[in-house]
């Protein structure tokens, strides 16, 4: 939010943006607005408006204002400030004008007074009605600065405290001396106070009505009615602000990109821009090159808006003449105003604008115009340089500028002003995403455009705007406890201060700013109520907190040097300081990749072996010969080195650590919390850092730790030259010296161009070395052993708090957003196989163009896997950098190696930090050490997150503690879809109960709420986990089931072994049952069975005999009918048939021996698997679905892989029974986040073990596996197919019949004995079976009662019974399971 004031009217202001100004002037004027009717006054007389109840109190109130300070005068308030005058003005005055708002005799309360939420403090507040705080104090009592002989607290500061402190019960207080009366509303999370203050005296002594009359509608007791306190009237006004003002947010940024578009194609189009429009022409230069150029120059203008309309651009010592020069003739409020006109040919108003911006990037400014040297922002960069000399008329900058000052509200359906002086920096960090997303274009008429191209969804960016809500929460979890922490430590004022600016909060992929500006707030504001020793500081105590917070403490890096730019834009603004420069941030924001870089523990280690892997372009024999040639040259060194010899070596602790230790903190410390006061010390800063960082050391260090970085991605070819890098090579360049790169490689005897190279890649894939770019945060101490130094980086430190929402994207290049902005034929193809022979086709294309830009893709297909190979390879990640990395898990591992041992990070991550098999270790780690403080999960189901992001998609405020710290208890929610609901999703769990619930991963489990987190840490108490693997000693491994995985075919690999029906009849196989046999051989082809095909204890729910095209389309099946189903014989065609045995491939390998490809009996022998069945579950699986754990049995036939195979040695029937239970199914809906059922959820699932009893007696014994096995033989044994299950478990005879009614009841009887047997009482029974709501809703749809619930309950009573007494159960079943109805033999 933004400190500014506004005045609505000469008597009516409105502060820190608590009410925009438009919506008051439109309450002012009786504009319709939602519940503003008269009977929304509570006024009913006919043909009475609001105005006359307003103007009727009006013309009473002028005569008590007139008595009233006839009383001020008689006992001298009126000259005397010493009279307070409390009682008088209480009782004479305010009591009377809020009985004409409404409130009738507002109670006084009594003392000590309303007390804070959590009863630590009370406030003395004077009265309240209902939930509001009506505070009342004397005409001669300041309402911001304290009167100690009054109150030991002012009385905005004691007002504002307690509506932060008083809970979700009251949102709004109302505060009056009689002078002035002020609205206030809860802001804990903003930096300063916010209210609307109306001028009583000036009101009444000016007979201001229409200013009353908005006093009237305003503050009305009924605009303060309704419970709780977020739905009165009032808050529904302020809601609706919001939302109008996310509406006008978004039309700015069309507002932006229209203003780019119209300044683009000015220039271009200039009859003075002749140059430009040849260098465009010749591709001297091109629209992308000029794009950087004109965000600056728009963001320079936004910034003047922002800094104009809050009266903080001009220098405070200007005279009034100059700043009315300014004003007059060169203002930007002036140039919006003529803004409203067409324009003309002429360029006055360019030159103007550019004689500004020039002049605030000058030595000394503009003082002539009352304007400061800011620099920072306004000092000329190369990108700025492009726009030198080029002319814009007055008509092109009219239009943009007013594309930037009037935006259309679609809702109200009018135009409105956008209210610069309340925009937020990261309202403007939100304008800048938005335009990731847009590519620079040049049409062919030569216009400028910005276009969005198919696939270029901001995903080539990887960026996403933030909401502040979000981040706000955040900074609970992630930023205040490190405040806390802070203040703490110190003892005295000094202290505390000192402490609250060494804190360090950096955002490593920080976009715009967004994070960065809400946590110097948190930090400035607490700094301010410090300085100031008052817990509601004033909005300019915060300003100058919030100067020296930007300038100390915040830091950045984005890959991205556009939004590093735009990051020290939005800080900047919250730092400005009316006659101050702008502050130094070059040492603290950053262009660079985060993620790429190497520590001083990788360099002190030589260069891995790892660094050789076969990228795209390079040879494989060349990668293995360099791979050797490197292992023989580091073993050397390193038996050197433990031999005493050769300490100049480069990885000698000695050198290798040397190079950022102490001598480059200082300096950079030194540099960056010297005084800024004027545009010479900025300068100064500057022109050190520059010093230091060309320094012979820095350069040294840089160059080294871009070599090793270098070396994993130096083109490995024989012909390459130079020739890659190895640690010879290395060991040469940290001893050499020189001025320039041919100097260095002469001293190291390296071939030319080496550090050439060095220099190249680290431009192409922006290293970055934190030991390196923040020395002071991070440090590497001479001994890799002092105490302090992380074993995992080599370096002591790191920052207080890491904040962000860092990319989500794979680093895999992704072929169609490549392609998006460069060719829409590639990147439309209709799918992958066709997008490749459009790339294939560019290679020899007649077309340079073409060739040029297959070159251009081969180039970004072997930077992506350079990436990737410096992330999974380096050691830098070990534990994220796995797989096919997605760039959110290694920026959470980076995090976690980056804060300090007391520091803390909170970051926005998919869901799947915590639940991913990829992600495991890491998470593991986190939860195996106690550092995982709070995991707090989103479902953007309402867009919490953004409507740029998938309704469906699932993300995580997640936060860490540094390894200083254990975390006794971690805070949960999952599933929140609206912040409000958050507070009551959340609750408390220790780590180790996640390891309890999931013991192989150490992943979390995504409890919706409390109960079921306690359900399901029961059930995990009493029942072991399906597989426990081995703990990292090798110890606590258990697998009572024996058991075994696989998946058999791959539906798109393996799909050339798949044959269809027609094909295999016009080969002459014929069909028997769903079989094809040969009549000349003796071979078969089996079916291929599909997940959609099976359900529980049915691998005939589905066939394709039959299905319609309306159902292939949605991917749906025929249903196998009642009659189907009760034909022993009937089995159902699936799409495709799999050979049983192998098949001759046509292929030869080395020896002649003809290639195989393997059938159902060889991938099965595989597994040293002969019996006639199988067991596996759907893979596909959602804890929203009707049931989530979908398995059974089936017979031995070929199997997709999307139903994954289980093997057991022993109690597969039982097994199975387990898995299709409702009690195993919702606990799998606790932990199965995404779609997918892999391996790991499933070994970690509760399962009896093979020997468990029932904890009742029975007529078939206790033995829990027997029990089961009865009623899942007569479940699943149905058709001739499955007899060879039935015979491995004891079953004998023709199959089931199919009596729907019977299956009911043995399922309902399976089900309450597995409730028993997981440890359920019978409210938890009740309470899982209502977590089913699908099988709920179609059964009362069908039966009008939810059968399955009633029956399982029946069941469980009749078993607890049993229990109790000590009888037999006795099943309800006639005959008893597996005695049932059979077909005929």
């Amino acid at each position: 939010m933004s400190l500014a004031r506004t005045m609505v009217t000469d008597t009516v202001a409105t502060v820190g943006g608590l009410l925009p100004y438009d919506l008051l002037v439109r309450i002012k004027e009786g504009k319709e607005q939602s519940g503003a009717k008269p009977a929304d006054y509570r006024l009913f007389a006919k043909g009475e408006s609001v105005r006359d109840a307003a103007e009727r109190s009006w013309g009473y109130l002028r005569g008590v204002w007139a008595a009233y300070q006839d009383a001020l005068a008689r006992d001298g308030a009126d000259t005397d400030p010493g009279v307070h005058a409390i009682g008088l003005t209480t009782e004479r005055w305010l009591l009377p004008l809020f009985e004409q708002l409404g409130f009738g005799t507002l109670s006084a309360v009594p003392g000590p007074g309303l007390p804070a939420h959590d009863r630590a403090k009370d406030f003395p507040v004077s009265h309240a009605w209902a939930h509001l705080p009506v505070h009342l104090t004397g005409w001669n009592v300041p309402l911001d600065p304290r009167t100690p002989e009054v109150a030991p607290q002012a009385p905005q500061s004691m007002v504002q405290e307690y509506l932060n402190r008083s809970g979700e019960k009251t949102l709004w207080g109302l505060l009056s001396n009689g002078r002035q009366l002020r609205l206030l509303r809860e802001s804990a999370s903003l930096t300063g106070a916010a209210f609307i203050e109306f001028d009583l005296q000036a009101i009444f002594e000016g007979n201001r009505s229409d200013d009353f009359v908005l006093l009237w509608r305003l503050l009305h007791r009924t605009r303060f009615e309704g419970a709780p306190a977020a739905s009165c009237p009032l808050e529904k006004w302020r809601t609706e602000a919001i939302d109008s003002g996310t509406r006008a947010l978004k039309e700015l940024r069309k507002g932006v990109e229209t203003a780019l578009t119209v300044i683009g194609s000015g220039l271009i189009a200039h009859p003075d821009n002749t140059a430009l429009r040849e260098a465009l022409r010749t591709r001297c230069t091109t629209v992308r090159d000029l794009h950087p150029a004109l965000l600056r120059l728009v963001y320079r203008l936004l910034f003047l808006f922002v800094t104009e309309d809050r009266g903080v651009l001009l220098d405070p010592e200007a005279s009034d003449d100059r700043r009315t020069t300014y004003e007059k003739y060169f203002s930007t409020a002036r140039l919006r105003r003529l803004a409203r006109r067409t324009g003309t040919p002429h360029g006055d108003q360019w030159a103007a604008l550019n004689l500004v911006i020039k002049g605030l990037g000058k030595p000394g400014g503009r003082p002539e115009l009352g304007l400061p040297a800011l620099g920072g922002l306004f000092e000329p960069t190369d990108a700025d340089r492009r726009l030198d000399g080029l002319s814009l008329t007055n008509q092109s900058l009219y239009e943009a500028v007013r594309a930037l000052a009037v935006i259309f509200d679609t809702k109200l359906g009018r135009p409105r002003k956008v209210d610069y002086r309340h925009l937020g920096a990261d309202e403007l960090g939100s304008v800048y995403e938005s335009l990731l997303e847009l590519e620079p274009r040049q049409d062919d008429d030569g216009a400028y455009v910005l276009k969005k191209l198919e696939g270029n969804d901001r995903k080539t960016s990887g960026s996403y705007y933030t909401p502040s809500p979000l981040i706000d929460c955040l900074l609970d979890s992630a930023l205040d406890p490190v405040i806390d922490r802070a203040v703490r430590s110190a003892v005295t004022k000094d202290e505390r201060e000192a402490a609250l600016l060494a804190l360090t909060v950096c955002d490593p992929a920080c976009g715009s700013g967004h994070f960065l500006v809400a946590a110097a707030r948190r930090i400035a504001r607490r700094l301010a109520e410090i300085r100031t020793d008052d817990p509601e500081p004033g909005a300019e105590d915060v300003r100058h907190a919030l100067r020296d917070v930007i300038a100390r403490c915040v830091y950045g890096v984005d890959l991205n040097p556009m939004a590093v730019e735009l990051a020290k834009v939005s800080l900047w603004i919250e730092a400005m300081d009316p006659g101050r420069p702008l502050t130094f941030l070059d040492a603290h924001i950053k262009h660079g990749n985060g993620l790429l870089g190497t520590t001083p523990k990788l360099l002190a280690g030589g260069l891995p072996d790892e660094a050789f892997k076969v990228l795209e372009g390079d040879e494989s024999k060349q990668v293995r010969n360099l791979k050797a040639r490197n292992a023989s040259e580091r073993e050397r060194w390193l038996a050197a080195l433990r031999r005493g010899e050769n300490q100049d070596a480069l990885f000698s602790e000695e050198h290798a650590l040397a190079v950022s230790n102490a001598s480059l903190s200082e300096a950079t410390s030194a540099i960056t919390d010297a005084s800024s006061m004027e545009f010479e010390d900025v300068q100064g800063q500057a022109q050190a850092y520059h010093e230091l960082t060309t320094s012979k050391d820095y350069v040294q260090a840089l160059r080294l730790a871009d070599a090793w970085c270098a070396a994993f991605v130096w083109k490995k070819t024989e012909r390459t030259s130079p020739p890659a890098l190895t640690t010879n090579s290395l060991l040469a360049l940290h001893a050499a010296e020189g001025d320039t790169d041919a100097a260095v490689d002469a001293d190291a005897k390296l071939p030319h161009g080496t550090v050439g190279t060095v220099r190249l890649l680290r431009e192409e894939y922006r290293f970055f070395h934190w030991h390196l770019e923040f020395p002071e945060v991070f440090r590497a101490p001479a001994d890799a052993a002092a105490p302090g130094v992380d074993e995992r980086t080599g370096w002591k430190g790191g920052f207080s708090c890491v904040l962000g929402n860092p990319p989500w994207e794979r680093v895999k290049l992704q072929e169609q957003e490549f392609f998006a902005t460069r060719d829409e034929r590639i990147a439309t193809a209709a799918n992958k196989a066709a997008r490749e022979r459009r790339i294939d086709a560019l290679a020899v294309s007649e077309e340079e163009s073409d060739r040029a830009l297959h070159a251009e893709f081969i180039a970004a297909r072997r930077l992506s896997e350079g990436v990737s190979h410096l992330l999974r390879d380096s050691g830098r990640f070990p534990l994220a950098g796995r797989g096919d990395v997605n760039t959110y898990a290694v920026f959470a591992e980076a995090a976690s190696l980056g804060i300090a041992p007391c520091g803390r990070l909170g970051l926005v991550l998919p869901t799947g930090i915590a639940t991913d098999a990829t992600t495991a270790p890491f998470f593991s780690d986190l939860v195996r050490t106690s550092r995982l403080a709070s995991f707090l999960d989103f479902e953007n189901e309402a867009f919490i997150l953004s409507r740029d992001v998938h309704h469906s998609v699932r993300f995580a405020l997640l936060t860490v503690t540094g390894r200083g710290e254990r975390v006794d208890r971690a805070s949960f929610a999952f599933g929140t879809r609206h912040m409000e609901d958050l507070d009551e999703r959340r609750f408390a769990m220790p780590p180790e109960e996640i390891l309890l619930v999931n013991p192989n991963t150490g992943t979390l489990p995504v409890f919706r709420t409390r109960r079921d987190a306690e359900i399901t840490l029961g059930i995990y108490r009493r029942v072991p986990v399906l597989k426990r693997e081995p703990d990292a000693e090798g110890k606590g491994a258990t697998d009572p089931w024996g058991l075994t995985f696989m998946t058999m075919f791959h539906m798109s690999n393996d799909s050339y072994l798949f044959r269809s029906k027609a094909e295999l009849e016009r080969e002459g196989w014929k069909l028997k049952g769903n079989i094809f046999t040969h009549p000349s051989e003796d071979q078969r082809y089996l079916p291929l069975y599909e997940a959609k095909m099976l359900h529980h204890f049915d691998h005939r729910l589905g066939t394709y005999e039959g299905q319609t095209q309306a159902q292939a389309n949605v991917g749906t099946l025929p249903r196998v009918t009642a009659e189907q189903h009760d034909d022993p014989d009937f089995a159902p065609l699936p799409r495709y048939w799999v050979p049983e045995s192998d098949v001759d491939s046509g292929k030869r390998e080395k020896k002649g021996n003809r290639i195989m490809w393997p059938g159902v009996a060889s991938r099965l022998s595989e597994r040293e698997w002969g019996n006639g069945w199988l067991m596996g579950w759907r893979d596909i699986a959602r804890s929203t679905d009707t049931r989530t754990v979908i398995g059974t049995p089936l017979p031995a036939h070929g199997v997709g892989h999307k139903f994954p195979l289980m093997f057991v040695t022993a109690g597969a029937a039982a097994l199975s029974g387990v898995l299709a239970s409702y009690v195993f199914d919702y606990v799998a809906r606790q932990k199965v986040a995404g779609t997918s059922m892999t391996y790991g959820y499933v070994m970690q699932f509760p399962v009896p073990a093979p020997d468990a009893v029932l904890p009742f007696t029975t007529g078939d014994g206790t033995d829990l596996v027997d029990w089961l096995t009865l009623r899942v033989l007569e479940l699943s044994y149905t058709s001739r197919d499955m007899a060879a299950f039935a015979e491995d478990h004891g079953g004998e005879g023709a199959p089931f019949r199919w009596d729907a009614g019977r299956r009911e009841l043995l399922r309902a009887e399976l089900d309450a004995a597995l409730f028993h047997g997981y440890g359920l009482g019978r409210d938890d029974v009740d309470y899982v079976m209502e977590t089913f709501p699908t099988v709920k809703k179609r059964e009362e749809a069908v039966c009008g009662t939810y059968r399955t619930k009633a029956l399982i309950l029946d069941a469980y009573d009749r078993m607890e019974e049993a229990r109790v007494t000590g009888g037999a159960y006795q099943t309800l079943l006639d005959p008893p399971p597996g005695k049932g109805p059979r077909h005929d033999a």
